[in-house]
């Protein structure tokens, strides 16, 4: 959805909207749940073109959060308590080597996705300013599937 037209001032806010253009940042200050308020109780297209994208990446990030940190305490194998080591392992021994491994790799993963968060945001919010809608690279169309 790309705007060609030559509006300005009240006009062209009648082609983007304000809140297509905040959401991004919302989005960054309350992660998914933003976006998703502002999805859904929205009705100009140009804010929930805007909404849904953010969405998607938020819910995306948020996905691999839980995902790397369920993966990464699978695999702990003990954990310190008052000084003490408490032997934690839920799997067997070669699984929880396997589980941590994964985990930290997924937790760096999550790492780089925080600070593509910032960026993205950026990047999104000038975009909306120009007036097109910017799709999150990496982010998976979870809102779109559920249209």
């Amino acid at each position: 959805m790309t705007s060609t037209s030559t509006a300005t001032g009240p006009e062209l806010l009648d082609e983007r909207s304000l809140g297509g253009i905040l959401v991004h940042f919302l989005g960054l200050l309350t992660g998914f749940l933003g976006p998703g308020v502002v999805y859904v109780a929205a009705n100009n297209e140009y804010t929930r073109e805007n909404a849904r994208h953010a969405l998607n990446w938020h819910v995306t990030v948020f996905a691999l959060t839980i995902v790397a940190f369920v993966t990464f305490f699978l695999g702990a194998d003990e954990l310190t308590v008052g000084g003490e080591a408490t032997e934690l392992s839920l799997l067997p021994a070669p699984l929880d080597t396997v589980f941590m491994i994964t985990g930290v790799l997924l937790v760096l993963l999550l790492f780089v996705a925080v600070l593509l968060t910032l960026v993205y945001t950026i990047v999104a919010t000038v975009k909306a300013i120009f007036g097109s809608v910017w799709t999150y690279p990496g982010s998976v169309d979870i809102v779109g599937r559920f249209r």
